[in-house]
């Protein structure tokens, strides 16, 4: 069981959080690749890129490059590229978008589900043959590439995905290393954010054991994540935030640094093999990282 601290501050030294983590213990981070939705964002290849010239061991995770306003090509050239620049230190993660806001505001349509979910698990497909020959000619409803060769060629990083239905778990699972399982969808949360409260107090630990147990159907080698909002510590508006969650899963993710820690720990229990970890208080990854890296 592995937990990767996840970055999303504009106003943070990537270069400075990147090495405070790997001096804490951790043994991966992540980037999520937003723009302005739900919040400002860095930029996903820039800071990943960063991250890891500014460690030595750290492996760094794109979460998740964001397949709606980039080209499934430009997505295994960059992972290429990071993973050679790494040392081969980087996983490339490849996520379906799920931002209507944020597309919308770049002059975009945003896809109906239907059409999201099938762009994506091309992309995915594209994905995996560039990444591991360099090369790729594919026909399919959404995408047609014909790339003869791009570069560098190098030991593949590992492909990962993440996954909200069903559809898109069984469309991807054959292409990729790892999966990471989203508690819920996110396609309503821009335009309605009553609806992220109203998903994280309803979730709780059974929905999530049938998430890994439809993921062990589909794919019952493949290592498997989730992503977990967390906040540890003392601080005494974590205790309100906990208890706005009521008895949903994610409640048990916010208050003391040893409760965060257990339920973490207890999350490997159920069949996870790592948990991304997105904070909510700027001290909540090291108050966890003694319980965490050991």
């Amino acid at each position: 069981m592995e937990f990767c601290p996840n970055f999303i501050s504009i106003d943070d030294d990537p270069a400075a959080w990147a090495a405070a983590r790997e001096a804490e213990g951790y043994p991966i981070v992540s980037v999520a690749d937003h723009i302005s939705d739900p919040q400002p964002h860095p930029h996903v290849w820039v800071t990943a890129t960063t991250f890891a010239l500014s460690t030595k061991k750290l492996r760094v995770m794109s979460a998740f490059s964001n397949n709606l306003f980039r080209s499934p090509v430009e997505f295994a050239h960059a992972a290429l590229a990071l993973q050679r620049d790494s040392g081969g230190r980087f996983e490339a993660g490849l996520g379906a978008g799920w931002a209507a806001r944020e597309i919308n505001g770049m002059g975009w349509e945003f896809p109906v589900p239907k059409d999201r979910a099938g762009r994506y698990i091309e992309a995915v497909q594209i994905a995996r043959e560039l990444l591991h020959t360099g090369k790729c000619n594919f026909k399919g409803s959404y995408y047609e590439i014909d790339i003869p060769l791009i570069g560098p060629l190098v030991e593949p990083p590992l492909l990962v995905a993440s996954c909200a239905g069903p559809r898109v778990l069984k469309g991807v699972a054959p292409y990729v290393d790892k999966i990471e399982l989203m508690g819920f969808s996110m396609t309503a949360a821009p335009d309605d954010p009553t609806s992220v409260m109203n998903a994280l107090m309803s979730y709780t630990e059974d929905d999530l054991r049938q998430r890994i147990d439809l993921a062990r159907d589909v794919a019952p080698e493949t290592p498997l994540g989730f992503l977990a909002l967390c906040g540890a510590g003392d601080d005494p508006a974590l205790e309100a935030q906990s208890k706005g969650l009521g008895n949903s899963l994610f409640a048990k993710l916010v208050g003391p640094t040893e409760q965060v820690a257990e339920t973490l720990h207890k999350l490997g229990d159920m069949g996870l093999d790592s948990v991304q970890i997105a904070p909510s208080t700027p001290d909540t990854l090291s108050n966890l990282a003694p319980l965490l890296n050991y």
